[in-house]
């Protein structure tokens, strides 16, 4: 097997795997479309490269790329430096997404929280404060964190199937995807959401 298509092979059994989450997936979306309808946020968060995917997901919802689809309340909440280093320095980097949710989050809203490869803690206090406070709770795992049990708890938990972290945080790109996408089929078709 060549290098070129051993990185495709990589890619063909998680991308089957997320094919089968199919029905999981649209719970999720049409769970997160009932607390938009309600007036709710999405608050999202991840580490490293989670905190990109973060801020990436919270562009989508704000300012959708699809001409047509309504724009959707949502915050990234790794994007303010001054912010993320104040509460590590007082409280320890652990509690910087939970301090935010503890702030600024009300019952309506949905946290979804980005765990690639490894333990966050970070990322699992800020689920821990969000369901605490009645919020819709969504983790992106690797494989390695669903299996081990060690991932965030959360309301629903989405494992990308592979050990490989680029390959997890590709399949993630897809979920969130999915998750912009259908959300707005929820809100544009209510007879959909029954």
């Amino acid at each position: 097997m060549t290098p070129v298509s051993s990185a495709f092979d990589r890619r063909v059994a998680p991308g089957g795997a997320l094919a089968e989450e199919a029905a999981r997936i649209a719970l999720v979306c049409r769970a997160m479309a009932l607390r938009f309808a309600d007036g709710g946020r999405l608050l999202v968060f991840g580490d490293g490269g989670g905190s990109a995917d973060a801020q990436h997901v919270a562009v989508e919802f704000v300012h959708p790329v699809v001409v047509g689809k309504r724009a959707l309340p949502a915050l990234s909440l790794s994007h303010d430096a001054a912010h993320l280093t104040a509460v590590a320095g007082s409280l320890g980097f652990e509690e910087v997404y939970a301090a935010q949710v503890r702030l600024l989050a009300t019952g309506k809203d949905i946290a979804l929280g980005f765990s690639s490869g490894g333990r966050r803690a970070a990322v699992s206090r800020g689920l821990e404060a969000a369901r605490e406070r009645g919020l819709l709770t969504i983790a992106l795992v690797g494989e390695a964190e669903d299996e081990s049990g060690g991932g965030p708890v959360a309301d629903h938990v989405l494992a990308a199937r592979s050990g490989d972290p680029l390959v997890v945080r590709e399949i993630h790109m897809t979920v969130y995807h999915l998750l912009w996408e259908l959300v707005h089929v929820f809100l544009d078709q209510p007879e959909a959401a029954r």
